[in-house]
């Protein structure tokens, strides 16, 4: 285990009259010392080489990824974005987003993996009448057994569409959380496609909150952890006001869920930060590990401000704790209050802002898979290391 932080000063006894709060204790811990590992496959300190082949699925950026290794392969799930808005706005803003696959057997150097899908995705959109008939993306995959498991975003609107004539442009407002599953984590099956649908609108998984809730508008960007036999989804919450916290809800079965609530604003178990914080703007897009039975640790997006069309902006990945799953602290992570990993430097891959990290310990390795932009908007996937 690793050592303990100091425990005196201001801002330890700030965090420690915040855990006076908790069902436990919460364990002070050494900040983990995260570094960036640039791979031969990528470009501009990336992990995957970018963009796509002509006529791929990310022919235009991958990001929004999760990862896993196991049996002596890490797998890399990301979305993926492709050319059909080039010409009409800028980036990524009106592309149709799918789901791709890429493996490495040293988790730096990745190839991708062909799938069956359109331009070699391994998810699609869905139907006219589906959740995900325009964007498809932000897979989280967990291999339950002999049965892979993933659930993503979906939306029937792109991410900003500068065509709509009343304004520069209109963010997408109901991203939906969907669900497929694979017996070889390449070829899925959606749930809409199957003869169950989840209990969300349109084939999705998760219901909407009620009016004034902070999960009225949208839900998405989901982490699961299978916890002893029930299973926690943290999913990213949003609200009227466009503004982003992290929920949580159970199950048994992986299909049918719960909503749990928090002890943060409106039931939410991570709230947005005060005026002035890193995360006073945004904090959602959760990646949770439970290393052990009295310690959750969470990594999530932070933003401090909010962009022009009122969207989360930049972004950083920032860090919490729970002895219990459910009652966060933000903790310090080293660096500036609880900051775990910054944008990179000017002509970085990443030098725009930080999203969804995916965090996994490999034997005595942390590894943080994440997406990354730089300031012209093209978007890629990065990698950071941590000794345990």
């Amino acid at each position: 285990m690793s050592a303990k932080r100091p425990s005196s000063g201001p801002l330890a006894a700030a965090v420690l009259a915040v855990c006076a709060a908790c069902s436990a204790n919460t364990a002070e811990l050494t900040p983990l010392a995260w570094q960036k590992v640039t791979s031969p496959t990528g470009a501009a300190g990336s992990i995957l080489a970018a963009p796509g082949a002509s006529g791929a699925f990310d022919e235009v950026g991958n990001f929004t990824v999760s990862a896993f290794r196991d049996a002596g392969v890490t797998s890399l799930y990301y979305g993926g974005a492709d050319s059909s808005g080039n010409g009409i706005c800028p980036g990524i803003n009106v592309a149709h987003w799918r789901i791709g696959l890429a493996q490495s057997q040293d988790g730096v150097s990745f190839q991708r993996v062909p799938g069956d899908r359109t331009g070699g995705a391994i998810l699609d959109n869905g139907d006219a009448a589906r959740f995900d008939s325009y964007l498809t993306y932000r897979p989280f995959v967990l291999k339950d057994g002999t049965v892979y498991r993933m659930w993503y975003n979906g939306s029937t609107k792109p991410f900003n569409d500068c065509r709509l004539p009343n304004g520069p442009g209109r963010l997408a407002d109901n991203r939906r959380i969907g669900y497929a599953q694979s017996i070889d984590g390449v070829h899925w099956t959606r749930g809409h496609d199957a003869p169950y649908d989840g209990d969300g609108p349109d084939g999705s998984e998760l219901p909407l909150g009620a009016t004034g809730s902070i999960d009225a508008q949208q839900v998405g960007y989901v982490w699961v952890l299978k916890d002893g036999d029930q299973y926690k989804l943290y999913y990213s919450a949003n609200d009227s006001t466009n503004t982003w916290r992290v929920a949580l809800a159970t199950s048994n079965d992986a299909r049918h869920w719960t909503k749990v609530p928090g002890k943060q604003v409106g039931g939410s178990v991570l709230d947005i930060g005060a005026p002035g914080s890193v995360d006073a703007a945004c904090a959602y897009q959760p990646t949770v590990v439970k290393e052990s039975a009295s310690l959750y640790r969470m990594w999530y997006r932070a933003c401090s401000a909010p962009a022009a069309l009122g969207g989360p902006s930049g972004g950083v990945i920032a860090y919490a704790e729970s002895n219990d799953g459910i009652t966060w602290v933000k903790t310090p992570a080293g660096g500036t209050a609880n900051v775990a990993v910054v944008a990179g430097a000017a002509g970085a891959f990443d030098s725009g802002g930080l999203t969804t990290p995916a965090v996994f310990l490999d034997g005595t390795t942390w590894n943080m898979y994440y997406a990354g932009f730089d300031t012209t908007g093209v978007f890629m996937a990065g990698l950071a290391r941590a000794p345990r």
